[in-house]
């Protein structure tokens, strides 16, 4: 075969094949838009440590005010709800300055209206060249009075960071995540069941 025949089919294959897997992008189903208002991302990936799908939200704004301002980040681990679990949800404060000191031993008390819930007995705490960090694993049931709440305070030490109503927004989609309804989970199995 010559040249500009093998080139001519290779172009009418390509065509062919486009007009096959155009129609296919079409008909996957764009999600509905979420109805929590926030500025942070949250992404699902592959933890090979956890050897599961990891939910992870980081936050672009800082909290605090002054010289000690923190970031926000939270994560945890899909579960199947088919297998009875208790869900978790770890919460993370970063220093994002350098006078900004999170170190093991304070207490971590978070107050939600006005009432005090210590945490600490659920908090580690860790130090590094580039800032300190205070990471709170909550239950489900402590996760969701958390972002129930309209004013939530943290209190690390001597140091309190007020989220904002941003940083609670994220959160509450977090929450919404970590324990979907089961009518979410179910399969065309179950479905066509009943």
């Amino acid at each position: 075969m010559r040249l500009s025949s093998r080139l001519f089919f290779a172009v009418i294959l390509l065509v062919s094949l486009a007009s096959v897997a155009h129609p296919q992008k079409r008909m996957c189903p764009k999600p509905p838009p979420s109805p929590f208002k926030h500025n942070g991302q949250i992404v699902t990936s592959f933890d090979s440590r956890a050897g599961g799908m990891r939910t992870t939200l980081e936050h672009p704004r800082t909290l605090g005010s002054g010289a000690e301002q923190f970031y926000l980040t939270a994560s945890f681990i899909n579960q199947d709800p088919r297998r009875p679990s208790a869900p978790t949800l770890d919460i993370i404060f970063y220093s994002a300055t350098p006078t900004a000191h999170l170190r093991a031993g304070q207490n971590l008390v978070f107050v939600l209206d006005g009432e005090a819930h210590d945490f600490s007995r659920n908090a580690r705490y860790k130090s590094q060249s580039d800032g300190d960090s205070a990471r709170v694993t909550l239950a489900y049931a402590d996760a969701s009075a958390l972002t129930r709440a309209r004013r939530v305070v943290a209190r690390v030490g001597g140091v309190e960071i007020e989220l904002t109503n941003n940083h609670l927004e994220a959160l509450r989609e977090m929450v919404s995540q970590l324990a979907p309804p089961p009518s979410r989970w179910q399969t065309a199995d179950a479905t066509s069941a009943r």
